[in-house]
């Protein structure tokens, strides 16, 4: 796998962003007394999850990827033949992200049964971990665009 250190180092920041955002969690129970050890256990739980939730994601599209272009070769190819090629992979692509986005979510749902169930998470500590992937990767591309701008 080609992009496998690029996919490493995606899954790194958004462990980065997770721990943040527990330790944020935490602080905040703290503040309002609400402490206790299901809420490490919960931010542990939600953190975990949605990190190798995202690590799943970044290898399982890599590996299409690494697929799609390892099929196509360096051999020359026609307008039709690119177009059929294209049709074909994108497919697979396809398939294989909503594959991963079904694989993900029932995890997740399972994730919040697990914690619901037994008695050693909390349940809101260990769901607001699991909705933090969007804006985890929403700052980090801000960040980027800023550090990005700042080299200009």
């Amino acid at each position: 796998m080609k992009n496998k250190s690029l996919a490493l180092f995606e899954t790194a920041l958004i462990l980065l962003g997770e721990i943040i955002v527990s330790l944020l969690i935490c602080g905040v129970c703290l503040i309002f007394d609400w402490f206790s050890y299901k809420i490490v256990t919960g931010v542990v739980l939600g953190s975990a999850i949605t990190t190798l939730n995202f690590l799943f994601l970044a290898l399982s599209t890599s590996r299409a990827f690494d697929k799609a272009v390892e099929a196509r070769g360096t051999r020359e190819m026609d307008e039709e033949e690119i177009e059929k090629f294209t049709e074909e992979h994108q497919r697979n692509m396809n398939n294989a992200v909503k594959l991963s986005f079904i694989v993900r979510t029932l995890t997740m749902l399972a994730t919040l049964v697990v914690a619901f169930i037994l008695d050693y998470f909390n349940v809101l500590a260990t769901l607001i971990p699991l909705l933090m992937l969007r804006p985890i990767i929403t700052v980090e591309a801000l960040i980027r665009e800023k550090l990005k701008k700042g080299d200009s």
